[in-house]
């Protein structure tokens, strides 16, 4: 690979960080330049002041070394739970990455005022999309049930895990056929420890608001819709999935995606014990409150009062941090919490103070009876083969059977 790759500059309708970006890059180095919205009259001009600028008429088919610069006014946004830390906001750029990576783009360039970050994109969705037609898969929850099941019998199934997973792989003679992250904790608080533990091989999924702080080896950014947590809506479609209140309800939307049939779960024990006072459950009332809550803020989302509430939630958050204040016990659990074993390697939650965000079972279930519905409407099948599952919402299946 050369030292300097070739660049591609895609020109937006605004094209001031285009024209500084150039500037930066230099009059006399060779740059190719695409746009959809400027006239000749705006080309020739450019053209003018940076001769080394080449035009195209139409994306050309790019090599490995090509890095597409991509102009972008990315606004600052706040970590959910570190709000004193910022990372930018791509994802209102997601469908333009969408474009430009069916044109073959793999590299990106992004380009603002605070500087340029390069990133890697080798899948989106897309290319997964209907790969698995009518192959069956298994989404592997990390409930302690797992140690009830003979998992070399997965070695050459399609198999999907997430989070900790990998700490079964050594053991299990195999790593999973992808993985995938939802939970905004677990990425801003052990992204490096996924980094360092995943194999790389492995694709993983994630949500594109997280490319800039998530550094994998064949990452698959995903465009998620996090306004419909407690009223859920499924998705089979690789342009915008749902997000819920578990990792499991998104590795079933991605396996649907990937046309795969049936969809079997295992490892989803759905029970969540915990010492008296720690995980009240949610009464019907709160979970309405919740639901109206969010409702509230997608209906007046990009408004001011949108912008002002945010804003005095992140700052509520710093105050309490730096009063040396932890948030709501409700918030999160960590080991000493449970009262039985909540994972299949007691590894999981040991080790570095580890927590995790409390469970709610009441809507989770909602989400499950979603991705149910879905399946029976599309002639789709998604059962349960979780030993002693506690989770209604699917048919329930013998595991060995299977096999």
């Amino acid at each position: 690979m050369s030292e300097t790759p070739q660049r591609f500059l895609y020109i937006p309708k605004d094209p001031y960080l285009a024209e500084r970006w150039l500037g930066e890059w230099g009059i006399d180095r060779e740059v190719l330049a695409y746009t959809e919205d400027h006239s000749v009259e705006f080309r020739e001009g450019l053209s003018q002041r940076f001769p080394s600028l080449t035009w195209v008429e139409g994306l050309q088919s790019p090599n490995s070394e090509t890095v597409l610069v991509l102009p972008v006014q990315a606004e600052s946004k706040a970590l959910e739970y570190y709000p004193n830390l910022f990372r930018p906001d791509w994802t209102p750029y997601y469908l333009l990455v969408r474009q430009l990576w069916m044109d073959g783009f793999r590299e990106f360039e992004f380009y603002s005022l605070a500087g340029s970050k390069r990133v890697s994109i080798p899948y989106l969705l897309d290319h997964f999309a209907d790969l698995h037609r009518g192959k069956r898969c298994f989404v592997v929850g990390n409930g302690p049930s797992l140690n009830q099941l003979d998992m070399t019998l997965l070695k050459d199934e399609v198999t999907l895990g997430s989070n900790r997973c990998y700490l079964g792989f050594k053991n299990w003679g195999f790593p999973f056929s992808y993985w995938g992250i939802g939970d905004w904790l677990q990425m801003e608080e052990y992204g490096p420890e996924y980094e360092r533990n995943l194999p790389s091989e492995i694709p993983k999924f994630f949500s594109m608001e997280y490319l800039p702080l998530l550094h994998f080896d064949n990452s698959c950014p995903l465009n998620l819709d996090n306004r419909f947590v407690v009223e859920p809506r499924f998705s089979s479609s690789p342009d915008c999935l749902y997000l819920g209140s578990t990792v499991t309800y998104l590795l079933l939307q991605i396996a649907a995606t990937m046309g795969c049939d049936p969809i079997i779960l295992i490892g989803v024990d759905h029970r969540f014990e915990f010492k008296k006072g720690v995980n009240d459950s949610l009464s019907p009332f709160q979970v309405w409150k919740v639901g109206a809550r969010k409702k509230l803020f997608q209906s007046i989302e990009g408004t001011a009062i949108h912008r002002f509430l945010r804003t005095y939630r992140e700052v509520k958050k710093q105050m309490k941090k730096e009063r040396g204040e932890s948030l709501e016990r409700t918030d999160f659990w960590v080991a000493s919490d449970a009262t039985n074993p909540t994972h299949f390697d007691p590894r999981y939650v040991s080790g570095e103070a580890k927590r995790f965000s409390m469970p709610s079972p009441e809507i989770s279930e909602k989400q499950f009876d979603c991705a149910h519905r879905w399946a029976t409407d599309n002639d789709r099948k998604i059962l349960n083969a979780t030993p002693g599952t506690a989770l209604e919402s699917f048919p329930k299946i013998d595991f060995e059977s299977l096999f």
